[in-house]
């Protein structure tokens, strides 16, 4: 994948800075991410000048930056008037170090320009609270927002995979990532210059990511957005079944993606309206694939001439506004009149079966649960709060098998 603004290889591939991975994550994604991966390790380069006072014992990357954008960097761009809006001005804004794509056969970075992991966690929790969240709701502003974000968020991770740094701050700083991408995902979901498989490639580099380090709390969330982003994959159907311990998110997660995998919308839907946001902003795509299965599975069912649906009914059970579903159904042929559902049989199959390029359906469903959070959101990015997890009442219901987990 590749693009004109520099984001189409992950900083999670390692960055190309004289080190290389033994042990490729995305590879060990396509054998379904198994828990038999071991941490990820480095090569040392064969230049000894280049890595000298650099690396420590194992020949690691060891940084000793403490500022956000080392001093050379900063004097560079102040001077090439290189500072993006976001870094100047005042109201606590501070230039932050860009990602830079390394050049092949370069030599290792100098220590001095590599941040430490106590630095790094500092600057994402800076990104989320002074810059993303006085701007995030204003939706002018959301494209260049996540440019920017995008880019130092790319610098975060280069430097803590030049370092090995498997540790909790690692989890903290991936999981953080992994949420702003999924939220980013929703705003911009259609703004036609954002471009949806690159942000979602990104997320899941970082989920992958997550799932290699030891356990800590953030592991059963980072769990379950990675199965319901993959709903449609057997590999990641495969990882979550062999898990040795399923936690209760992870329980509901692998009913969810079952019942994506029957066809079953009643059960999926059921179940979907009870993820906490970041779940749900995970699931989104898959919400859209299913609304779409079932009106085609619905359409065969009511072939008859004089067939009719209340439309109603039909919303409550897509977990749709009834407006957003009769948009979908006229889009597709389908008649809407008198607040029913016509299944004319008159209509050809091509018509009534053809996906259009419309927004996500239920794109109006996840807003109202962000709005409803707006004012949390900095804490549910950072994970410090527990408002991202499941509700009594899902849990209840996971407990007495009301959803067929």
């Amino acid at each position: 994948m590749q693009s004109a603004s520099g984001r189409g290889r992950s900083a999670a591939r390692g960055g190309g800075l004289a080190y290389k991975y033994t042990d490729s994550p995305r590879g060990a994604g396509r054998q379904g991410w198994g828990c038999t991966d071991k941490p990820r390790q480095f090569k040392k380069c064969t230049d000894s000048e280049s890595g000298e006072g650099c690396t420590d014992s194992d020949g690691v990357v060891v940084g000793r930056c403490s500022a956000f954008c080392p001093p050379n960097e900063l004097k560079l761009r102040v001077r090439e008037r290189l500072l993006s809006k976001y870094e100047v001005g005042g109201g606590g804004l501070r230039p932050v170090k860009e990602y830079s794509r390394p050049a092949a056969g370069q030599a290792s970075p100098s220590s001095d320009i590599v941040r430490t992991p106590d630095t790094l966690l500092d600057c994402v929790k800076y990104l989320v609270m002074d810059v993303l969240m006085p701007r995030v709701m204003v939706k002018e502003e959301q494209l260049d927002l996540y440019d920017f974000v995008f880019d130092r968020l790319r610098a975060v991770r280069q430097d803590l995979v030049v370092q090995g740094v498997m540790d909790n701050t690692s989890m903290v700083i991936l999981s953080i990532c992994v949420r702003i991408h999924l939220l980013f995902g929703h705003l911009l979901a259609n703004h036609p210059s954002f471009s949806e498989h690159i942000n979602t490639s990104h997320q899941l580099d970082c989920v992958k990511s997550c799932l290699l380090i030891p356990s800590t709390h953030h592991t059963n969330m980072m769990e379950s957005v990675y199965l319901l982003s993959n709903m449609d994959s057997p590999s990641a159907m495969s990882w979550a079944i062999s898990q040795p311990k399923l936690s209760q998110q992870l329980k509901l997660s692998l009913a969810i993606a079952h019942a994506y995998e029957q066809g079953n919308c009643v059960r999926f839907y059921r179940l979907v309206s009870t993820l906490p946001l970041i779940l749900l902003l995970a699931s989104a795509k898959y919400c859209q694939l299913m609304s779409e299965h079932a009106l085609s599975v619905y359409t065969k069912g009511y072939k008859a001439k004089n067939a009719r649906y209340p439309l109603s009914h039909m919303a409550t059970l897509l977990w749709l506004p009834p407006s957003s579903l009769s948009c979908m159904l006229l889009s597709k042929g389908i008649l809407v009149q008198d607040e029913f559902i016509w299944w004319s049989a008159s209509l050809d199959d091509k018509d009534t079966s053809e996906s259009t390029e419309t927004k996500s359906c239920h794109h109006e469903q996840i807003c109202l649960k962000v709005m409803l959070l707006k004012d949390q959101l900095d804490l549910l990015l950072l994970g410090e709060r527990e408002i991202d997890q499941l509700t009594e009442v899902t849990i209840e219901a996971l407990s007495l098998g009301v959803f067929g987990v």
